[in-house]
C-alpha cells in the first residue's frame, strides 16, 4: 500500500482525480481509490504528471478529501460501492428499486464513490426502462436529503417552475411581482440556462443580484414577499447539479424521472406548498406532443400529492418563441415593458394565466378567476412597484431606465428569401442563433424577433435582428443562421420524393 505526499495541482475537475507517477506499484489497469482521513472510495486516474511518491490533486478534491499539501495518502485498489449491484439489478429485469436501495445509490452519487461510468447506467436504467411512482417519489426524496434548506415559519410557499424549451420565456419576472403583490410569499429560486439562450437567473441578473445564501433569503423574502435569485448559489441539491452537469448536459439523458425528481426535490428544499408548473409544448421544446405532456403533467402533480406539494400543471403555447426577444439583457427589457403595460400581449395573457392559479391556491379568487385578479395587479402598476421593490432589496437601481440595459453594439438582420405567410418558426434554430451570438455568457447578445407565425413578409424584409458583443461572435450567429432554416413561408417545398430515370 504505497504511501504519497499530497501536492495541491492549481486544476479543477468535477471527478475526483488524483495524478500519481507511473513508478507507483499499482495495477494501472484496474480503478483504485485513495485512502485519506476520510477514507472515501475515490478514483484515482494514474498519469506520469508528478515526481514519484507524489498524488497530484486540485483543491477541490483535496478538501473534500480532508487533506492538505503533505498529508500522507495510500492509494489502495477500488472495489464499486454496493449501490452499483442495485443499479446493474434493474438491468436484469428484477423487482423495482427500493426507497432504501434509491438512498444508497444517491448518497454514493453524493459522497463520489460512483464512477461517472456507473451514474451513467443509473441515469440509463432510468432512461430505457423507466421508474415507477414509488420510485420516482424516492428518488426525489433522496435527492433532496443533500443540500442548504429555506425555511419559512408558519408561512405558505408558492412558486412557479418551468419545463423549459421556448426561447424568450421571461414570464418569471412578471410572475412574482404579481403574486408578491397579491400577498403571497414567492421566493423564487431559478436556474441559470443549460441549453437555452437564457434562464431566468440570467434575465434577472441583468438588473440586480441573484447570488444569495439560504440565510438572506428566509430573512429578505417575508419581508417584500418575493424574490428571484440563482438556486445555484444556495446549494440547494448538490446531487441534482452532480448528475446534470457530469452525465445529463454531455450524454443528452433527460428520463422523466430526473426531470420530476430534479424540479420537486428543489421544491422540497425550499418549502414550496404550492406549485404551478409551466409546461411549453411545441416543436424544438423539451415536450413536443400534447399527449406526452398530458403524461408527464399527471406524473408531476402524483409524485407532488405524495410529497405534499400541491401542483397545477398548466400546458401552455410553445410553437414559437414568447414575445419578440431571446436573450438575458433583451428578455429584461421586455419583461420591464410589459409590466409597464407596453409589452406583447402573448408575455402578458400567459404570465397573467400562470400568476392567476396561484392566486387560486392561494385563496385569493375562485377558480377560472384568478387571471382577473393577476391583471388587474398589472394594470394597474403594483407589479411594476413590486418588481423595483424586489430589484432594490436584491442590490440593483429601482429607477433603472430602458436605455441602460446593456444590450449588444454588434447587430445584423436576418431577412425573408420569398413572399409568403410565415407558417412555421423554428424554436431550435432561433435557440442556436441567439446562443451563437453569445447568450447567455454575453447578457447583451440575443435575436429580436420582428415577424411570426400568420404574418406576411416580402422578400429582403427583415424577420429578426441578431444581436452580439463582440463582432466575432455575431459573424458565428450569422452562420449558424445560413445552416439551419429560421422560418417557413407558404409555398415553400419540404420535401421532394421522387424516381429518377
Amino acid at each position: 500500500m504505497p504511501q504519497l505526499e499530497v501536492i495541491i495541482i492549481d486544476f479543477e475537475t468535477n471527478d475526483p482525480i488524483a495524478f500519481v507517477n507511473k513508478d507507483v506499484d499499482l495495477n494501472l489497469d484496474k480503478q483504485a481509490r485513495i485512502k485519506g482521513p476520510l477514507d472515501q472510495q475515490l478514483v484515482v486516474l494514474a498519469r506520469g504528471l508528478v515526481e514519484s511518491g507524489q498524488a497530484g490533486i486540485s483543491p477541490s478534491f483535496a478538501q473534500k478529501l480532508g487533506v492538505v499539501a503533505g498529508d500522507a495518502v495510500s492509494i489502495l485498489p477500488r472495489t464499486r460501492p454496493s449501490s452499483y449491484a442495485h443499479i446493474r439489478k434493474k438491468f436484469h429485469g428484477e423487482s423495482s428499486w427500493t426507497h432504501q436501495e434509491i438512498r444508497e445509490i444517491v448518497g454514493d452519487i453524493y459522497a463520489g464513490n460512483l464512477t461517472d461510468l456507473e451514474m451513467s447506467a443509473f441515469l440509463m436504467a432510468q432512461q430505457y426502462l423507466s421508474l415507477d411512482l414509488n420510485e420516482i417519489e424516492a428518488l426525489t426524496k433522496s435527492i433532496a436529503e443533500y443540500g442548504e434548506r429555506i425555511q419559512f415559519e408558519e408561512e405558505e410557499v408558492y412558486d412557479k417552475h418551468s419545463i423549459g424549451g421556448v426561447p424568450g420565456n421571461k414570464v418569471s419576472l412578471l410572475i412574482v411581482p404579481i403574486v408578491a403583490a397579491a400577498g403571497l410569499l414567492i421566493p423564487k429560486t431559478s436556474s441559470r440556462a443549460i441549453t437555452s439562450p437564457s434562464g431566468t437567473a440570467d434575465t434577472f441578473e441583468v438588473v440586480a443580484n441573484v447570488d444569495f445564501s439560504a440565510e438572506e433569503i428566509q430573512e429578505i423574502a417575508p419581508k417584500i414577499r418575493g424574490m428571484l435569485v440563482w438556486g445555484g448559489g444556495v446549494n440547494l441539491v448538490p446531487v441534482d447539479d452532480m448528475i446534470i452537469n457530469r452525465i445529463e448536459r454531455p450524454l443528452s439523458l433527460d428520463p422523466r424521472s430526473m426531470i420530476i425528481a430534479s424540479i420537486l426535490s428543489k421544491k422540497i428544499s425550499t418549502s414550496v406548498n404550492h406549485l404551478v408548473l409551466d409546461m411549453p409544448v411545441g416543436i424544438g421544446t423539451k415536450i413536443e406532443t400534447r399527449a406526452d405532456a398530458v403524461d408527464l403533467g399527471h406524473l408531476f402533480v402524483e409524485v407532488g400529492r405524495r410529497i405534499n406539494v400541491q401542483i397545477d400543471a398548466a400546458l401552455t403555447y410553445a410553437s414559437q418563441p414568447l414575445g419578440h426577444t431571446v436573450g438575458p439583457a433583451l428578455e429584461a427589457e421586455e419583461a420591464i415593458q410589459t409590466l409597464r403595460n407596453k409589452g406583447p400581449t402573448s408575455i402578458r395573457e400567459k404570465a397573467t394565466e400562470l400568476a392567476g392559479i396561484l392566486i387560486e391556491m392561494g385563496g385569493l379568487a375562485n377558480r377560472g378567476h384568478g387571471q382577473q385578479v393577476a391583471d388587474d395587479i398589472l394594470t394597474s402598476g403594483k407589479a411594476y412597484e413590486k418588481f423595483s421593490e424586489i430589484v432594490e432589496a436584491q442590490g440593483g437601481n429601482p429607477e433603472l431606465k430602458i436605455d441602460d440595459l446593456p444590450i449588444g453594439q454588434y447587430t445584423d438582420k436576418i431577412y425573408a428569401p420569398k413572399d409568403g405567410y410565415i407558417i412555421s418558426m423554428s424554436n431550435t434554430a432561433v435557440k442556436a442563433i441567439a446562443k451563437a451570438a453569445g447568450a447567455p455568457t454575453d447578457k447583451g447578445a440575443g435575436v429580436r424577433i420582428f415577424r411570426k407565425l400568420g404574418e406576411f413578409v416580402r422578400a429582403g424584409d427583415p424577420i429578426v435582428e441578431v444581436i452580439a458583443e463582440r463582432e466575432s461572435a455575431l459573424e458565428h450567429a450569422l452562420l449558424v443562421s445560413k445552416q439551419m432554416p429560421l422560418v417557413t413561408l407558404e409555398g415553400m417545398v419540404l420535401e421532394r420524393i421522387s424516381s429518377v430515370g
